[in-house]
């Protein structure tokens, strides 16, 4: 307890009697402190009899002593753990935590948290040796990553869940800091990917589950996968997580990047989905928790490399066997195919009606010159000419444009399915086509019969004036 709790739990007294009592328990302490040599921190408790001696040091000078650095015991029972009490080191790094439980459901740890990288002692178990001494090492930190590598990467690929369409991928790495100094990155983002422990992740991934290696620390999500402020102190370092891959047909690629110089990579998958790389030859099968498994296997991988792993025979549901085909087209390419496909339909529409447009009034202007024209000079077939049958035709053919305009609305208004409306558009088209021919050959004979009985009457009107010359 501390003296000011001591002081406010003991019984009302005068006030002058108080600050006498403090002031003289300061002298002595005082006294005390000068008169007995130097002690190393410690924390006290009344729980037993189990004490922790230990010192700090920095392994990048040397290790040196670590003074005036906050240490915290933590206890670790009944499968929780929890901190008791934090101190900070002595002179020469020292520390002393007693009074501890030594129960052998009990066990404990110190650690501390220096430079931005936080550093933990292995278990302590005071059930067979009441005092112990531990040297927890830190080191001084760098945001630079030269000095990491992997030393081995594994990829497990699970058995696929067909009936969600997801398959669950475990990954474990070995990072080895061959320098001095403790890399400890940042996860700001302001001046483009954050300089910190990156990981890949494939194209979808989704339910990111962190796990050894990661704990107090954050993540955050960048292109290609993701980023740690996790620390990476010299020696090795073992980080792992899991994620989960959603899939559409029977084959999917899974991409991994290599964000450092990796000595090995292994992916093990179920022999059932015929894996394959044309960077990681296979190794065979392999047995990885009672269970079998295909081994692709690589060594040697640079940075920003790149290595494709072709997995098939991915199992569908129901749903996803139907429409398998469809999920390989991304919607918006639908979407603007069929905007594209009505765009050409109403080009296509007004082209039509704007050329039956022009060739009607093309005849409604030829028969009104024809009604001026001398009746000595008009053909005969233009008298002859059945008019009723030609109103015909073009009713017809106006008809023929509107049931033409009408389907095409249908069609897009999605109350007709494509292969009714392509038939009957077809066929309208055939019947429409057919009147236009005919049209058209009326008009060249006509033309033809009106040009002879030009010709013709200009024939007659030379003979005439001949005989009146002579």
């Amino acid at each position: 307890m501390s003296e000011e709790a001591t002081v406010s739990s003991s019984g009302p007294a005068p006030g002058r009697l108080i600050l006498t009592t403090q002031a003289f328990l300061c002298a002595l302490l005082a006294l005390a402190w000068l008169l007995l040599p130097a002690a190393p921190a410690q924390a006290a408790s009344s729980a037993g009899t189990g004490t922790i001696r230990g010192h700090l040091v920095n392994g990048t000078h040397n290790k040196a002593p670590v003074a005036g650095q906050s240490v915290t015991l933590q206890m670790a029972q009944d499968g929780s753990a929890r901190d008791l009490t934090t101190l900070k080191t002595d002179s020469q790094g020292a520390f002393l935590f007693s009074g501890l439980a030594t129960a052998s459901t009990v066990k404990y740890a110190v650690y501390t948290r220096y430079q931005g990288a936080q550093y933990v002692s292995d278990l302590v178990d005071l059930s067979k040796q009441a005092g112990q001494q531990i040297e927890l090492t830190v080191y001084d930190a760098t945001s630079n990553s030269a000095n990491l590598a992997v030393v081995q990467a594994t990829i497990l690929v699970h058995e696929p869940e067909a009936s969600k369409g997801t398959f669950t991928v475990s990954e474990i790495y070995f990072f080895q800091n061959v320098g001095q100094t403790t890399y400890v990155g940042s996860l700001n983002a302001s001046q483009g990917r954050p300089n910190a422990l990156l990981f890949s992740l494939p194209q979808g991934a989704r339910n990111v589950t962190l796990a050894q290696g990661f704990n107090g620390v954050e993540a955050v999500q960048v292109a290609g996968g993701f980023a740690s402020d996790a620390a990476v102190p010299p020696g090795e370092t073992q980080f792992s997580f899991s994620f989960e891959v959603p899939y559409q047909s029977s084959s999917y690629d899974f991409a991994y990047t290599f964000f450092y110089p990796t000595v090995q990579l292994s992916v093990l998958t179920p022999p059932a989905l015929q894996a394959s790389s044309g960077a990681l030859p296979s190794k065979g099968l392999m047995t990885a928790n009672s269970h079998p498994y295909l081994l692709l296997q690589n060594q040697n991988f640079r940075s920003g490399d790149q290595v494709h792993i072709k997995m098939q025979g991915l199992p569908l549901s129901s749903g996803q066997s139907q429409n398998s085909g469809l999920f390989l087209v991304p919607t918006w390419v639908w979407l603007v195919g069929g905007v594209l496909v009505m765009l050409v339909i109403i080009v296509l529409s007004s082209l039509f009606y704007n050329l039956f447009q022009r060739r009607r009034e093309a005849r409604r202007q030829g028969r009104q010159h024809a009604q001026k024209r001398p009746s000595s000079t008009r053909p005969e077939s233009a008298v002859t000419h059945p008019r009723g049958k030609n109103e015909a035709e073009s009713s017809e053919q106006e008809r023929l444009l509107h049931q033409l305009l009408e389907l095409d609305k249908a069609f897009e208004e999605g109350r007709l399915k494509k292969t009714e409306y392509t038939e009957e558009r077809a066929r309208i088209k055939e019947r429409l086509r057919a009147l236009m021919s005919l049209e058209q050959e009326k008009e060249r004979r006509s033309g033809a019969k009106e040009r002879q009985a030009v010709e013709s009457s200009r024939s007659s009107s030379r003979a005439k004036r001949r005989p009146e010359k002579s």
